[in-house]
């Protein structure tokens, strides 16, 4: 009996120590293999449209050089006393002649695929006769009034202006290209007026030349279009000008018809320039071609 219990004791304690160590022994996981990254999406490369760009037919912006005649119309200039004259009599002189036909050129010199540099020069002059209204005084020269007066003044004109392509339109097989102009003007106007002193009897005694040059520089801002309708034909319109209250003004208008044929164009057109230099000088021009 005793030795029964002692085998049943014997018994539990070895499965409560099997089941102990059991519970003790650590859990091991398999060793797990990582799975390979998964591969980069390509990146699908899509071009953008091309961009429509301006047509180099027929568009006037190539290396040129223009010889220009222009037959000037339009009111005779005027010379008037500024707010720095102070001398008793005026200094106001009105020219009889119209100006005479003005010979000028121009030259235009591509500098970038939307910009063209171009420079240009003309002059006009006339001589005529008038009398002095009124006792006069021009630039510095006493004039007695009713002298007979041999007048002479010379207009000159230098630009440069840089043509910036900005925008442009295409309809069909032709073109408009808008144009932002920067410009630098210079105009003078070279004035000579000679007073011939008589005595009595009307014989000439003396001659007293008043002379005097007047001129303005001024940065200019302007719009241009040109519209190419074929491969031979074109016409161009541009704009510009500058002006500050009570100081010189400038405006330059300007269109053209041009006919091409292989390396040459002709033009014909017109222009209309306005100025005035400045009127807080001792004398200034007015004037319009």
């Amino acid at each position: 009996m005793k030795s029964s219990f002692e085998s049943v004791l014997l018994c539990l304690l070895l499965a409560g120590a099997s089941g102990r160590a059991q519970d003790q022994t650590p859990s091991q996981t398999p060793n797990q293999t990582p799975a390979p990254p998964a591969p980069a999406p390509t990146a699908t490369a899509t071009l953008p449209p091309p961009r429509e760009v301006s047509s180099t037919v027929n568009t006037g912006n190539g290396f040129s050089l223009e010889p220009i005649y222009w037959y000037t119309r339009g009111g005779t200039p005027v010379l008037r006393g500024g707010a720095a004259d102070f001398n008793a009599d005026p200094g106001n002189l009105d020219y009889t002649s119209r100006p005479d036909r003005a010979i000028g050129a121009r030259i235009s010199i591509p500098v970038s695929k939307n910009a063209t540099l171009r420079g240009s020069y003309f002059q006009t002059q006339s001589t005529g006769f008038t009398f002095a209204p009124r006792n006069l005084n021009l630039f510095g020269q006493a004039i007695t009034g009713g002298d007979l007066l041999s007048t002479r003044y010379r207009v000159e004109n230098f630009k440069l202006s840089y043509d910036y392509l900005t925008y442009f339109w295409k309809h069909g097989n032709s073109e408009m290209r808008l144009k932002t102009l920067w410009e630098i003007q210079r105009i003078s106007v070279t004035n000579e007026a000679d007073d011939f002193v008589v005595d009595s009897t009307g014989t000439i005694v003396n001659v007293n030349p008043a002379t005097g040059t007047k001129a303005v520089i001024w940065p200019t801002l302007g719009l241009g279009l040109e519209h190419t309708l074929s491969r031979h034909f074109r016409w161009e319109a541009r704009a510009s000008g500058f002006a500050l209250p009570h100081r010189a003004v400038l405006g330059d208008l300007e269109a053209a018809v041009a006919f091409r044929v292989g390396h040459f164009e002709l033009l014909g057109g017109g222009r209309w320039l306005h100025f005035k230099t400045n009127p807080q000088a001792d004398q200034y021009d007015i004037g319009s071609l």
